[in-house]
């Protein structure tokens, strides 16, 4: 083909040298993702989940300088898997657990292509008695050979965000062992400090948080008492600074910044517990959408999930907060429920590229009112006790509760701000 148009031959070699290996690549892509994941795609964290990583982290004063063990069975081990990688990718996990080995399936949701969209991992580690080994590493339908496996895991562990974690435990475990119940490690308690500090890292990349928060200060030092202050006095006053403020490198860490700052001024002192933020606010006033504070408070704290940590443990924490209110207290709320999943689709857009960034601080400069982030929820059911709910839609996956969710996913993806590229 490429002799009959005079190349050069040295030419030659390249091009047919490039359409080889984008063949060759082609057809491993095919090989390696999928239109449907081989795992259900996880469903986050429940209020007993929540406790039970509460009591394996608790720590006394004087086990800090000691050596503590602790054994994880095979749930503890896939809810902090999954909420590990939750921080990198949409992901879900099925680690199965044996005498002497772990076997791990891993889902990873990737940008849509026209060989699919999840790509799937599977291997096995075992204990010998120089360590743990990999062995039978797959992606997708591809097998890695063993040696390649446990040579190329540690060093893309070393060689990604992951690689800080790595280190916590390079420095701070002592010793794994797998047992029939799970596995055991035993690690010098100072770990759970120092795991606490990383995990709030992040927080402290945001130069210009200070600023944002400042400028809520002015915002409602400034606001008339006797009006309501709005959900979108806040947003559109900050994102149009960040739009003024940002440029393609640094356009999703000022989205982080001003959802955050946002977050702390919503939810005062409750966020202020676990943000490093530190700024007393001149004036304290509720924030309000549709004419209800409960709207913002579910917005704000699903954007501030997706956008910082994990969508999906967001989306299932909404969905636990509303089936408690379902048990006790105001019920379960459609409409708090379409705050909380407009919330995580505004965090995810926040965060999903830098183009998509600037688009969502553009188009959050010129909005007018909160209608164009949180959609109408004129019909949506409220208030249900359990019984209610449960007459009603039976449980969470049932066709009336899936029609309904579809609902209220078509009125967020109808807004303009949702249909964003």
């Amino acid at each position: 083909m490429f002799k009959s148009l005079n190349i050069p031959k040295p030419v030659r070699i390249l091009l047919y040298a490039g359409l080889i290996f984008i063949l060759l690549f082609n057809l491993l892509l095919l090989f390696a993702i999928d239109d449907t994941p081989l795992l259900k795609m996880h469903q986050g964290l429940n209020r007993d989940d929540i406790q039970r990583a509460k009591q394996i982290l608790h720590l006394t004063p004087e086990e800090r300088d000691q050596i503590k063990t602790i054994v994880l069975n095979q749930k503890d081990i896939n809810i902090a898997v999954n909420y590990l990688l939750n921080h990198f990718f949409e992901n879900t996990v099925q680690i199965q657990v044996g005498e002497q080995i772990i076997f791990a399936q891993i889902a990873v949701f990737v940008p849509k292509t026209i060989w699919g969209q999840y790509l799937d991992f599977s291997f096995k580690l075992l204990q010998t008695d120089t360590g743990v080994k990999i062995k039978s590493f797959k992606i997708g339908e591809i097998s890695v050979p063993d040696p390649a496996a446990n040579y190329l895991i540690p060093a893309i562990a070393h060689t990604t965000p992951l690689r800080k974690y790595w280190q916590l435990a390079d420095n701070y475990v002592k010793d794994i062992r797998f047992t029939p119940d799970g596995l055991q490690i035993s690690y010098l308690g100072s770990m759970v400090q120092a795991a606490k500090q990383l995990a709030i890292q992040k927080h402290r990349e945001y130069p210009n948080l200070h600023l944002y928060q400042q400028q809520i200060n002015d915002i409602v030092s400034q606001h008339d008492p006797a009006w309501r202050l709005s959900l979108m006095e806040l947003l559109q006053p900050l994102f149009s600074s960040a739009y003024q403020r940002s440029t393609d490198d640094n356009a999703i860490q000022e989205n982080r910044a001003v959802i955050i700052a946002v977050g702390s001024y919503i939810y005062k002192h409750e966020l202020r517990r676990y943000l490093p933020l530190g700024l007393v606010y001149s004036k304290e006033y509720q924030v309000f959408a549709y004419k209800r504070i409960d709207i913002p408070q579910h917005f704000i704290a699903s954007a501030l999930l997706a956008a910082v940590d994990a969508s999906l443990l967001s989306e299932q924490l909404a969905v636990d907060k509303e089936l408690g209110d379902a048990e006790q207290g105001s019920g379960f709320s459609f409409i708090d429920l379409t705050a909380d999943r407009a919330g995580t689709r505004f965090g995810q857009l926040a965060i999903a590229s830098p183009k998509q960034a600037r688009e969502l601080q553009r188009q959050l400069s010129e909005a007018k009112d909160y209608t164009a982030i949180i959609p109408n929820i004129q019909g949506l059911p409220e208030q249900m006790d359990e019984p209610t709910f449960n007459s009603r839609f039976g449980n969470t996956g049932s066709q009336p509760y899936r029609d309904m969710i579809a609902e209220i996913d078509k009125r967020i993806a109808d807004l303009p701000l949702y249909q964003a590229r």
